[in-house]
């Protein structure tokens, strides 16, 4: 872990994965985080594994902002943040009386950011959504014919991972002009982002291909092999490479074609590589395409990358014990620092088990916090209660 925002505390009140993958992220540069449920629990909770992913590094607490006391508490909670990050559709947080003009006037210093499907203001800002939604309006799912549907949750993810960037960068600038800032971070934006290449075609007056990008180019793509596992072959337009893999399949009279050539002649290649691809297994195409020196990789399934020697090597996998005694299973940050503590993240939290612990940093006495408890205006885990 890096401790690099150690000095500085999150208040998170998203639910389901932008949020609270932005949150870990941030809790894994070393931020505090305090995740604020609803009395229902984070909707995600349906599925522990899931919440448990992206949920570790956390300290829970439960509030019903819908009461008095509720919204005092949370904005006792904001006179110490140092980040806010909430995901309410727009115009809920000025409801709950907790927006960024309310919070700011508790802590001028704060740094607040609303994740939104299609951000803050304009014709859409309280359109609802979800992932596919701002994949299409983004550009992303207009990019293969048939549409389809992609195997991951690429727009929640990546507003996330922008949202961590954005809040890191504005801690930054808070240290040297000593001002807060608001975020408005858009889910379709991000995916607007990623799709930079295409439109860099768009905006040129290029023709932009209906196939997505690389896919007209017949060497890099994906084969099956004899044993009805698969390969994918990433050579993009470096010639050396191609040489290379002609010399291993055997397509002496090919391996001089220049690129030009072979992006005229990709439904011909295409096939003879299908069909080359297709008289080896999958481990006998790792030994030889390993030897010659050629871009590409095994497509695994998910149970069998631990036996790659990669994941071997980098050894991304471990495991977290909550204190129902629940595993979870994490993968940790992509980078390795030279200089970083090895610290073990918290688990991820049941809901409400550090409430109490919350509300006494408040200045809560127990007679109080067990007055709010009765009242229903915050809940404590089960595995909790004093």
């Amino acid at each position: 872990m890096i401790t690099a925002l150690s000095e500085y505390l999150v208040l998170d009140l998203t639910t389901n994965l932008p949020g609270p993958y932005c949150s870990m992220l941030l809790s894994d540069l070393g931020a505090k985080i305090i995740k604020v449920e609803p009395p229902k629990g984070d909707p995600l909770r349906r599925f522990p594994s899931e919440f448990a992913s992206i949920n570790r590094g956390k300290r829970d607490i439960v509030i019903d902002l819908k009461t008095d006391q509720g919204k005092k508490l949370i904005n006792q909670l904001i006179t110490k943040a140092d980040v806010v990050l909430e995901g309410f559709r727009p115009g809920v947080s000025k409801r709950l009386g907790i927006d960024y003009k309310s919070a700011k006037t508790l802590n001028s210093k704060l740094v607040y950011c609303s994740i939104s499907g299609y951000g803050q203001k304009g014709p859409y800002k309280t359109r609802p959504g979800h992932d596919i939604n701002y994949l299409a309006i983004g550009g992303m799912l207009g990019r293969s014919n048939p549409p389809m549907v992609p195997p991951i949750l690429i727009s929640d993810l990546s507003s996330g991972l922008y949202a961590a960037l954005a809040i890191s960068a504005a801690l930054i600038d808070r240290a040297s002009r000593g001002k807060g800032n608001y975020i408005d971070l858009s889910m379709t934006d991000c995916i607007l982002s990623w799709m930079s290449l295409d439109f860099a075609s768009v905006f040129n007056g290029s023709h932009i291909n209906e196939q997505p990008i690389l896919e007209n180019i017949p060497h890099y793509g994906i084969f099956k092999t004899s044993d009805s596992k698969f390969i994918s072959i990433g050579i993009v337009h470096e010639d050396h490479f191609w040489i290379q893999l002609c010399d291993i399949l055997g397509l002496d009279s090919w391996k001089n074609w220049p690129l030009r050539k072979r992006l005229e002649d990709d439904a011909m290649i295409r096939e003879k590589l299908k069909n080359i691809f297709a008289t080896n297994s999958c481990e006998e195409w790792n030994i030889l395409l390993s030897q010659a020196d050629v871009p590409f990789a095994p497509i695994y399934d998910l149970d069998e990358l631990k036996e790659d020697p990669y994941i071997k090597y980098r050894k991304p996998f471990y495991s977290l014990f909550a204190s129902d005694h629940t595993e979870s299973h994490q993968i940790k940050p992509p980078y390795r620092m030279s200089q970083s503590d090895d610290i073990v993240p918290l688990p991820p939290p049941t809901q409400g088990e550090h409430s109490r612990q919350i509300l006494a940093e408040c200045g809560y006495t127990e007679d109080e916090i067990n007055h709010l408890i009765q009242l229903g205006v915050i809940h404590e885990s089960m595995n909790h209660k004093s």
